[in-house]
């Protein structure tokens, strides 16, 4: 009785290991730490697996808990069970009771035991990962450790199960969302549906779930270290899993997660619901400190005050001057205008879009009349916020940046340029009409031909005689040269 009150309720552990600073009550147990530790005469190998232990009760125990899942000891206020009570022990005072004793002396981790400090110390400031996957080059510190994990799962074995088989037992109740521990399962359950992030980046306001992933943030972000490289193109990654995403998204078209109320799809299930808040709720959260333009993410927000805000167009085309902000972007243009390619077709006409905003926008203006950005000066209405601010700029300002080399005529955008250039100087004009021999260089003007000349649409009449025009331009001329009315 005195030992055990000594031992257990006084902590008083008088018997020192010489090699290391472990302490025991009794001696016997001191002979097994030096035996097991320190000269490693372990003899009973297991017949499962390649574990070998110094005494034959140590082999029945992680026969029963290992292999046989025997956990006889059940942990009072959550469903865990240990296979020792020592273990649950452990379990009770680090996870319930937050006693953490021992601190590592590199960081401000702290561990319940000394063996997860240890195992802390090597993986994280050793980097020591001495377990290779024979399927993949992941590296794992341990096979099976059970000190780590309560069910004596290596995270070498974590890996093959959760990456290779898919075995995923631990499903969330309030999503699909599967994971290989209960670990992984309650730092989902944290982040995503309490949206408990208490590791905040002390540069920006990113707030991240767990250590790792502020210090992959830190690095990719801030430090700009992003050492994972696209074997068939120039992308670099700061995780081998972002690479795998890219790499099955972009160079495979592997887009396995499908909007539920679209045609959408995502190789990442965060784009599905960046997709359903933006696009299907309308939730734009982030705004504009200098406009009112507002973003679904961050990442958006950035990206809009790079490009308007600070003109940052850091990927050229090299076949033009055009800049772009993204290398998505630069993609797009170098498809559609040096390519051709248009893929998106006008259910209703023959117009190609190189993507489906544009041709969502191409149905909203031209189809269905949607314009709901109005002119403050005239009655001018544009579809998008870009076409209004081309027209005030070029229209109520007079701003045309745009020089033709022929002539001096001056355009507000490099499009309009290229049309004046192909159809006044080079004579392009691939838009016939079918009812005479008038070419145009756009459908716009052959479709204003059609109307005005062949169906006799003129809709624009002059408020002081009867004259009609068929389009504004036209009117505006004439209100000018006959009635030396100027507008602006």
């Amino acid at each position: 009785m005195k030992r055990h009150t000594n031992s257990v309720h006084l902590g008083i552990k008088n018997h020192k290991c010489t090699l290391c600073d472990f302490k025991t009550t009794q001696k016997y147990y001191l002979t097994d730490h030096m035996n097991s530790k320190h000269l490693d005469l372990r003899n009973h190998k297991c017949s499962h697996c390649d574990y070998v232990a110094y005494k034959k009760s140590n082999l029945t125990e992680h026969i029963n808990s290992v292999h046989l899942g025997i956990k006889n000891y059940k942990c009072s206020q959550c469903d865990y069970r240990a296979a020792t009570k020592g273990r649950l022990k452990i379990h009770m005072e680090s996870v319930h009771l937050g006693l953490k004793d021992h601190k590592c002396s590199q960081c401000d981790y702290r561990a319940a035991t000394k063996g997860r400090l240890k195992i802390h110390m090597e993986i994280v400031h050793l980097g020591l990962k001495d377990h290779k996957c024979s399927q993949c080059d992941y590296r794992a510190a341990t096979k099976v450790n059970a000190i780590i994990e309560a069910a004596t799962k290596g995270r070498l074995k974590l890996h093959m199960e959760s990456v290779h088989l898919g075995l995923k037992d631990h499903k969330c109740s309030q999503c699909d969302y599967r994971a290989a521990t209960k670990g992984r399962l309650k730092i989902h359950m944290e982040s995503v549906h309490l949206g408990l992030k208490n590791h905040k980046c002390s540069q920006c306001d990113y707030r991240a779930a767990l250590r790792g992933t502020l210090k992959t943030h830190m690095e990719s972000v801030h430090l700009g270290l992003k050492d994972h490289k696209c074997s068939q193109c120039d992308y670099l990654a700061a995780t081998k899993g972002t690479l795998k995403i890219h790499v099955e998204s972009v160079h495979l078209g592997l887009r396995n997660h499908k909007c539920s109320q679209c045609d959408y799809q995502s190789a990442h299930k965060g784009n599905i619901k960046q997709h359903m808040e933006s696009v299907h709720l309308g939730l734009k959260n982030h705004e504009c400190s200098r406009c009112d333009y507002r973003a679904a993410t961050k990442a958006r927000l950035k990206l809009h005050m790079e490009s308007v805000h600070l003109g940052l167009k850091d990927h050229k085309c090299s076949q033009c001057d055009y800049r772009a902000t993204t290398k998505g972007s630069l993609k797009i243009h170098m498809e559609s205008v040096h390519l051709g390619l248009k893929n998106h077709k006008c259910s209703q006409c023959d117009y190609g879009a190189a993507t489906k905003g544009r041709l969502k926008m191409h149905m909203e203006s031209v189809h269905l009349g949607l314009k709901d950005h109005k002119c403050s000066q005239c009655d001018y209405r544009a579809a998008t916020k870009r076409r209004l601010k081309l027209h005030m700029e070029s229209v109520h300002l007079g701003l045309k940046d745009h020089k033709c080399s022929q002539c001096d005529y001056r355009a507000a955008t490099k499009g309009r340029l290229k049309l004046h250039m192909e159809s006044v100087h080079l004579d392009l004009k691939d838009h016939k009409c079918s009812l005479c021999d008038y070419r145009a260089a756009t459908k716009g003007r052959l479709k204003i031909h059609m109307e005005s000349v062949h169906l006799g649409l003129k809709n624009h009449k002059c408020s002081l005689c009867d004259y009609r025009a068929a389009t504004k331009g036209r009117l505006k001329i004439h209100m000018e040269s006959v009635h030396h009315v100027k507008k602006s």
